[in-house]
């Protein structure tokens, strides 16, 4: 191994290539290469000294994944009932012997044992190392040869768990996972969809029923980050015309804000903040409702309300 002391240009060069050969790598929603991704196993187990697996099975979705290799280590009743069986075979024999006993394992599982096309991050890393010749990555080789191949994967003695890539992945113009109009993850077996909003986490009706919710439900919302997600997808202008919201002040600096009252059926009138962040986003802040200017109520969410001479924000983080 040698060292190195200073790239070269053309080294230089090769980095932002590099890393965007590797990104694709990781958000691929290509189909499972099946065949590869056992040879690159076999390689791998050979790699690391290791008799290579007998059995290779393949699921679509983390939870199917997990939920199989939950099953796959409850003991050697099932194990002995789930050795002759590929893929699917899998879930449709012993779902409904085991499942009472393997429910609560599910996500420890998904977290444990799983790596893959997920690992692209730092095989890249290595990769450039191994590329220059200040390392000898030969060993990670079948791991990156996997990686291009399949998602998560999860390695057992005499078996192997290998799952699809997501079908769908969808991002907004700041690399957010963001999706208007259905999922923006979904797995091959539809068992895994995740719905975002600007990368943020979403309840899937808000995407697929956006009549029920409600500027009432928005603002109800105790997570700040699903409420600002919630009041963009009604739309601002709707909040206001639905609640018949009323401008109590409205401060010349956007990111200090507007103070806004609205009657909620449930708790009576209640005062927000509707403010602007460094990001260009709009969020609105639930204040006491003694507040009486937007200036005060911005400074109360600073705990600065009774020194407003103090108070001088230059930008809302």
């Amino acid at each position: 191994m040698k060292k190195l002391e200073k790239l070269t240009d053309a080294q230089l060069a090769r980095l932002p290539q590099i890393r965007d050969e590797w990104l694709a790598i990781g958000l691929s929603t290509e189909p499972l290469n099946f065949e590869a991704a056992k040879s690159a196993v076999v390689k791998i187990y050979a790699a690391a000294g290791l008799e290579p697996p007998k059995w290779f099975f393949r699921f679509q979705s983390p939870i199917a994944a997990a939920i199989a290799a939950a099953m796959l280590k409850t003991g050697d009743q099932v194990r002995d009932q789930v050795r002759d069986q590929v893929g699917a075979q899998v879930w449709d024999q012993v779902r409904d012997q085991v499942w009472d006993q393997v429910r609560d394992q599910v996500w420890d599982q998904v977290g444990a044992q799983v790596y893959g096309a997920h690992d692209a991050n730092w095989l890249g890393f290595y990769s450039a190392f191994a590329e220059f010749g200040i390392t000898d990555a030969a060993r990670l080789e079948p791991l990156g040869e996997l990686a291009k191949h399949c998602g998560w994967w999860a390695p057992y003695e005499g078996m192997v768990i290998l799952q699809d890539r997501p079908s769908v992945l969808r991002f907004d113009d700041q690399k957010r996972l963001h999706c208007e109009d259905g999922p923006a993850i979904r797995y091959p077996d539809g068992l895994v969809e995740v719905f975002a909003w600007h990368g943020t986490r979403i309840p899937r009706e808000w995407i697929e029923d956006k009549k029920s919710l409600t500027g009432k439900i928005a603002l109800s919302i105790e997570n700040v980050e699903q409420r600002r997600a919630a009041c963009e997808i009604i739309g601002w202008a709707n909040i206001l015309e639905q609640l018949k919201a009323k401008t109590i002040d409205k401060h010349e600096n956007p990111e200090i804000g507007e103070l806004i009252e609205v009657n909620l059926p449930d708790s009576g009138k209640e005062r927000f903040l509707c403010v602007m962040c460094a990001t260009k986003r709009r969020f609105a802040i639930p204040v006491p409702p003694n507040m009486k200017t937007a200036l005060q109520a911005s400074a109360w969410t600073y705990c600065m309300e009774d020194a407003l001479n103090d108070y001088l924000p230059e930008v809302r983080t």
